[in-house]
């Protein structure tokens, strides 16, 4: 994953945890609190095709840690037609977070 900031400087990242208001990444370098970000993330589909969705987003945290940084961001927006990928992503994984109830 990319993150490109205010001076238009990339940055790479990692992801650790996604939701459809926002990530959790890892950096090696700290960002902004407030800072307008766009990420670049890659996905890959049924083809293994690569796709790329940008989406814009703030960050509204900032934790160091040992040899990085966490930084929580939250998407300004996500649609359909914009954020294909990331929606079926999420879509997939929120089916393993329903828990069984047996009654």
């Amino acid at each position: 994953m990319e993150i490109l900031c205010p001076k238009k400087e990339a940055v790479k990242a990692l992801a650790v945890n996604i939701s459809r208001s926002g990530i959790v990444t890892y950096c090696n370098r700290p960002l902004n609190v407030g800072d307008e970000i766009a990420l670049k993330l890659s996905f890959v589909d049924e083809y293994n095709v690569d796709r790329t969705e940008a989406i814009i987003g703030d960050v509204c945290w900032i934790k160091p840690l040992e040899d990085f940084y966490a930084v929580g961001i939250e998407f300004r927006s996500i649609n359909e037609h914009d954020h294909f990928m990331l929606l079926a992503f999420l879509n997939y994984a929120e089916g393993f977070e329903r828990p069984c109830i047996n009654e």
